[in-house]
């Protein structure tokens, strides 16, 4: 089986309006060696053909239909455990894309010269209207890491041998996640480059504060199973315990309230 130096994890609903974006901007990297993996979650727009389209036109792109809702967390498991070997693992959101074209080449050049940590952590720029914003991600220890507030997994390349599972079936995958693999990493490094673009301009993400209210049922039901996520969640190291818990009182507390935002 060949071995990829990067398995690209993309998961796809909807997104017609920037998928091709997204995918294009990998295609585009100057450093070649990687496999795509898109997992459409039961797309309707029309974004899933577009998707088969690209696969057609390059040799890199593997679409996977697991033919029922997993939603966000459950399609980026399915690429995590996907049979193909790769030295490094990244995440990209559909509607967000890479930044510049050597953004592979700038990640891979600072694992081979930091010998290989279990994490680069990713700078980003964040686009809202036709403004970009420079986010740096400047985390050199896990404390660093796991204390961040932005947590995305996108804002970390890991070893694929690392990689930890999303909680599914939740619309808030991304912290529970974030403790969870921040506990297993023991070296990492800083991109000070930035290297995705946040699209803040997509009015259907869920990551939108307008979208996170207690009107939306599955973001209500998801607060629940992020606060059970969070007391499940057995960690090793002082500081993601820490966090875990910190993590915890603020979505109960928030419950309590009546506010469902994490």
């Amino acid at each position: 089986m060949d071995k990829y130096f990067f398995k690209i994890i993309i998961p796809n609903y909807n997104c017609v309006e920037y998928i091709e974006k997204c995918i294009k901007s990998v295609e585009d990297q100057t450093f070649k060696n990687y496999i795509i993996l898109v997992i459409d979650d039961l797309s309707t727009d029309g974004s899933l053909n577009k998707v088969k389209d690209l696969s057609e036109q390059y040799n890199n792109i593997i679409v996977i239909e697991p033919g029922k809702k997993l939603w966000n967390g459950g399609t980026r498991n399915v690429g995590i455990h996907y049979n193909i070997n790769s030295e490094y693992t990244i995440f990209i959101d559909n509607d967000d894309w890479l930044n510049d074209n050597k953004c592979l080449e700038t990640i891979h050049d600072i694992i081979e010269k930091n010998n290989r940590p279990d994490c680069v952590s990713l700078s980003y720029n964040c686009l809202i209207g036709d403004c970009l914003s420079y986010q740096p991600m400047i985390r050199n220890t896990q404390k660093e890491l796991v204390d961040s507030l932005y947590v995305a997994c996108w804002t970390k390349c890991i070893k694929s041998d690392l990689v930890v599972d999303f909680p599914e079936n939740t619309l808030m995958e991304d912290v529970v996640q974030h403790i969870k693999q921040c506990d297993v990493l023991k070296t990492m490094v800083s991109c000070e480059e930035p290297i995705i673009v946040w699209n803040r301009n997509n009015v259907n993400s869920c990551s939108r504060v307008e979208n996170q209210n207690m009107n939306n049922g599955k973001w209500k039901s998801s607060m629940y199973r992020y606060a059970a996520d969070l007391m499940d969640l057995n960690c090793n190291s002082e500081c993601c315990i820490n966090h875990r818990d910190w993590r915890l009182s603020v979505v109960l507390n928030n419950i309590a309230e009546g506010k469902y935002i994490q």
